[in-house]
């Protein structure tokens, strides 16, 4: 076993509201490996970007630590740490020159990837990425509620709030969605669900909360048949792994990028 995969085995445990959640305690202690340490953003930012940094990892044999390894992991993904190169010179990669690199650009250089990459051109190369890979059939087998797949006629709702409250999605956008939907159990998940929207959601349509961490929301709520999403990229992610799903995305953005772009989803 390399020093890589023996950083990324241990492990520090806190608790949340609901759940025991594994983060991996990984130190750089090479300042020429590239990472994706210390970046901003919350889990699925993080998902983003590290699917970004394995694709060019991968490409150019590079030794890479990331974050939320093992919580990408539990998804059914296998980041790429099996590169040997780390060089003295690095590039910054971001959303001007990334499918660039992806396509066409040759390095011999560590990788810096602190940006976003949320733009259009690389949601819809991952999407491909994913089904070329076969990626979406290992979520499936990791998936713990796999057995669900095709077998429901649910609705999962998901509501952001928390820190964007007042740039959030009205009561009124889920309402004409839902009020559509002939499905037979609903669910609900949010960063704030005591917030009068989740509450008239709740209320109007007898939904269940789903209270679980992270990962378990993202793989529950992706097995529904019917997912209607909020902005951000949690939302968009539960929404990606949809893999049969009917999905109903908004159809701006405010804060995060240009994310809500796969031409089936439906925009409302």
């Amino acid at each position: 076993m390399n020093r890589e995969r023996e950083l990324y085995n241990k492990m520090k445990l806190f608790k949340t509201n609901t759940s025991i959640i594994e983060i991996p305690i990984v130190e750089n202690k090479d300042k020429n490996i590239s990472t994706t340490l210390d970046t901003s953003g919350r889990f699925a930012n993080h998902f983003i970007r590290n699917m970004a940094s394995h694709i060019l990892a991968k490409k150019y044999n590079l030794k890479f630590i990331y974050s939320y390894y093992n919580e990408i992991k539990e998804l059914g993904i296998d980041l790429f740490i099996d590169g040997i190169n780390v060089y003295n010179e690095s590039i910054i990669i971001d959303e001007s020159n990334l499918i660039d690199h992806i396509n066409n650009i040759i390095i011999n250089k560590n990788i810096i990837m602190n940006n976003s990459y949320q733009i259009k051109e690389f949601i819809l190369y991952l999407k491909k990425y994913f089904e070329d890979n076969n990626l979406f059939d290992q979520v499936k087998i990791k998936n713990i509620y796999n057995s669900r797949y095709n077998t429901n006629n649910d609705l999962f709702v998901h509501v952001r709030l928390g820190d964007i409250i007042g740039f959030n999605l009205s009561f009124e956008y889920y309402d004409n969605i839902i009020s559509k939907i002939k499905f037979e159990n609903g669910y609900i998940s949010s960063d704030t669900i005591n917030h009068e929207i989740c509450q008239k959601l709740i209320n109007k349509y007898n939904l269940v909360k789903i209270e679980l961490n992270e990962i378990n929301t993202i793989m529950y709520g992706s097995t529904c048949k019917y997912i209607v999403l909020s902005q951000g990229t949690f939302s968009w992610l539960i929404g990606f792994l949809g893999i049969y799903s009917e999905i109903y995305v908004p159809s701006t953005h405010s804060w995060h990028g240009d994310i809500f772009v796969l031409p089936e989803w439906i925009k409302c």
